[in-house]
């Protein structure tokens, strides 16, 4: 029997016998079936009513609960003989923070919407206090029902409704620093302690460091590219092969493009551009980004690992759900986000994409710092031509626009197409530069004509930039958080309803070139 997981924000209906499941706090699901041709469906909404100016989008009731009904249709269901059930609607406190209410108002739209509609409600199992997983058969209309947690639960407990393993934020961190400035050394076990990281020892040089992993045992370490006796990618390949342990690579020179690539491709999780001057503003960005990434480091092992979660949740589906490519404005602006651990998925999308791509903008604080080495690395075999953007580019057919370090990068109008703005400023979501600023300029400048890829990341930058894609008509997909090293950006998205597609990067350049194709006839 096939099954699918319905992600937030989507729909599905078959005419063949298939389990559909999604896992409910604040949201409703409303199931569809007719009797008489075994047809079913099931939505999953977040919001009863988008704004005005948002474009049919399922992830809000009003839209979800009439193109469920449209796709039974479309399949071969009597319109006539449909009967509904409706789910959902708890009083919990979701990661999405929907707001207080929501639930009550997500089941009162479906009531109002079905009677309206003239669809009987056989069954009702809505509100509460916890979580909820639904699987509904589609040729019975037999729908298992399960609570996630005890009666009584505490609605203070968090709930993640995207159908992955939850995700955990490492606690209890103790880092080591490795750095032969002893000012560096200063500034960041003070920026680490006011934090609550325990650092448990800072190293001059990488023989020091040696003696403090093996007696001290810490979580994370940041390394200084640039250091006497042993550089730090020496030391790191040394690293990888006796002591596996995350590390974030830090220096203050521009020339270690190549050295700071070669780092991540040695196993460095994340690299850290430190200021070449301490004032106060800078220092404060500084402790903002170093301890969000060191932080992410520390839990790249503990992603790995099952996280407290309902047992009856299926986190896997047997197919990754794919809502059919829209017709669309003529796609004017590729936009592209992500940090952490993206830099491979980054490449394959290059380096899938046809010489007649239109223009691509990328902002990713990762490459960002060494960008000149990865433009070079991605040259070989690319089919675009990939540059540094600058300011006042007239984004061209066939190129790939990297923003460059300490810039945001925004996306105007102009007379000839779509001109780039670089301009400095400070992290925006521990960025910089940082995806949500860009996704927000593409989505006000362009609405329909954009198309939107967060890949992989710690935090939620570029997830609000989503949100302003989709609610502009533009595409908006995600990477694959099976696949992702930091898979919190694509979750987010999932789980707010705001991801059109969810692709492994394998498949991202090819959905493009469909996305790009189908919208030119």
């Amino acid at each position: 029997m096939n099954t699918h997981y319905l992600f937030p924000g989507k729909v599905a209906a078959f005419k063949e016998e298939t389990i559909i499941s999604t896992l409910l706090g604040s949201c409703v699901a409303v199931a569809i079936f007719d009797p008489t041709t075994k047809i079913g469906g099931l939505n999953h909404y977040l919001l009863s009513d988008g704004s005005p100016d948002e474009r049919a989008n399922t992830r809000y009731g009003t839209h979800a609960i009439p193109i469920l009904i449209e796709e039974c249709v479309r399949l071969g269901a009597n319109r006539n003989k449909l009967q509904a059930k409706i789910y959902g609607g708890a009083n919990v406190i979701s990661v999405s923070s929907l707001g207080d209410g929501i639930g009550k108002r997500n089941i009162d739209l479906a009531d109002r919407m079905l009677r309206d509609l003239g669809i009987q409600v056989i069954e009702r199992n809505v509100a509460g206090e916890n979580a909820r997983t639904i699987k509904m058969n589609t040729a019975s209309f037999e729908v298992i029902h399960n609570m996630s947690g005890e009666a009584g639960s505490s609605v203070k407990q968090p709930v993640d409704v995207s159908g992955f393993k939850p995700l955990s934020v490492a606690k209890g961190v103790k880092v080591l620093v490795v750095d032969d400035s002893a000012t560096v050394r200063t500034l960041f076990t003070s920026i680490f302690s006011k934090n609550g990281l325990e650092v448990v020892g800072a190293a001059a040089d990488a023989y020091q460091a040696r003696e403090m992993i093996l007696n001290k045992k810490p979580d994370v370490i940041t390394l200084d590219i640039e250091m006497p006796k042993m550089s730090g990618v020496m030391f790191l390949e040394k690293i990888m092969k006796h002591h596996p342990i995350p590390v974030v690579m830090v220096s203050s020179l521009a020339s270690t493009g190549d050295a700071a690539l070669k780092s991540l491709e040695l196993g460095a999780i994340e690299f850290v551009h430190k200021p070449s001057q301490f004032d106060p503003a800078v220092l404060k960005d500084l402790a903002g980004m170093l301890i969000e990434k060191v932080r992410a480091a520390a839990s790249v092992n503990i992603l790995k690992k099952l996280k407290e979660a309902p047992p009856v949740v299926e986190m896997k589906s047997s197919a990754v759900v794919s809502s059919s490519i829209r017709k669309a404005a003529e796609l004017k602006v590729i936009v592209l986000g992500g940090n952490a651990g993206c830099a491979d998925a980054l490449e394959k999308f290059v380096k899938g994409l046809a010489a007649d791509t239109p223009p691509v903008v990328v902002s990713c604080s990762t490459v960002a710092n060494f960008i000149t080495a990865f433009i070079g690395k991605l040259k070989v075999g690319s089919k675009v031509t990939p540059v540094v953007a600058k300011d006042g580019d007239f984004l061209r057919m066939g190129h790939v626009y990297f923003i460059p370090s300490e810039h945001h990068g925004k996306i105007a109008t102009g007379g000839a197409g779509p001109v780039l703005n670089i301009t400095k400023g400070a992290p925006v979501c521990s960025q910089l530069p940082s995806s949500n600023v860009l996704f927000q300029s593409a989505a006000q400048s362009y609405s329909k004509g954009v198309y939107a890829v967060l890949l992989g990341g710690f935090g939620s930058d570029g997830v609000e930039g989503l949100i302003e894609v989709q609610k502009k008509g533009g595409a908006t997909v995600v990477q694959h958080p099976e696949e992702a090293q930091f898979p919190y950006g694509p979750q987010k998205a999932i789980e707010l309803g705001v991801a059109d597609e969810v692709l492994k990067s394998d498949m991202l350049a090819q959905h493009l070139m469909q996305y790009r194709n189908q919208n030119l006839y």
